[in-house]
């Protein structure tokens, strides 16, 4: 009995660690088939194509929640494309005709994306403060984070939370004070995700107001959004 042990044991060991498995296997002298088990498909050659495929899969590509994301079934593992796509609603926004005695304030949206193992996230920078053809400016919000009726401000607020810009109350209505932040010409996130996502949607509200001593004209001036993808 003791000697027979080692040899059984010894057979078990070759069995358990093939050097190739596969749940279907068949070929003859034109091709060469590999399948999952419970699908069709699978990677198949000859000497003038080759192919991969999937069929009757369950729950096959990319799924994602606030915890996870994953890629599942055979093509999505073998041919994943990465990317990360950047959707946002509007290219420009307009605050309006601005006043002493109220904040304009005007929203569009940016969504996102990706199947980045390592999420993304959106930056914003601008070229400079908000300001006229001849060279007079709007300043940018202040320390306290927000725009004041009668007060010469501009600013941003975005309503993702845990980002260098801050996050807005929900109004973006021209609630006095308005929730919004400077934005510099260094890049700032207004929007992330530490996995995959998909339609991950993010509001972006502009906020401005001035004093009754503002120079009169068209102020403008233009950002620069970011997407990245940590793949």
């Amino acid at each position: 009995m003791y000697k027979i042990l080692p040899f059984f044991i010894g057979i078990l060991t070759v069995l358990l660690i093939p050097s190739s498995v596969w749940a279907f296997s068949s070929s003859s002298a034109g091709y060469k088939l590999e399948a999952e088990f419970g699908n069709w498909g699978g990677a198949k050659s000859s000497t003038n194509y080759k192919l991969t495929d999937t069929g009757g899969g369950f729950a096959v590509g990319f799924g994602s929640s606030t915890n996870y994301g994953t890629g599942s079934g055979f093509q999505y593992v073998l041919a994943e494309v990465r990317q990360i796509v950047f959707t946002i609603s509007s290219n420009s926004v307009n605050l309006g005709t601005l006043s002493s005695a109220s904040v304009a304030s005007i929203s569009n949206t940016i969504e996102i994306d990706t199947n980045a193992a390592g999420g993304y996230q959106v930056t914003v920078l601008d070229d400079g403060n908000l300001r006229a053809f001849g060279g007079d400016e709007i300043s940018d919000a202040g320390v306290d984070n927000d725009v004041d009726a009668g007060s010469e401000e501009y600013g941003l607020a975005t309503s993702k939370s845990g980002q260098q810009i801050i996050q807005w109350d929900g109004g973006c209505n021209g609630t006095n004070p308005e929730t919004a932040e400077a934005i510099t010409t260094s890049a700032q996130t207004v929007a992330s995700s530490a996995v995959p996502i998909d339609n991950d949607t993010t509001t972006l509200c502009y906020s401005a107001s001035i004093t009754p001593a503002t120079e009169a004209g068209q102020y403008s001036h233009i950002l620069t959004y970011i997407a990245t993808g940590t793949f």
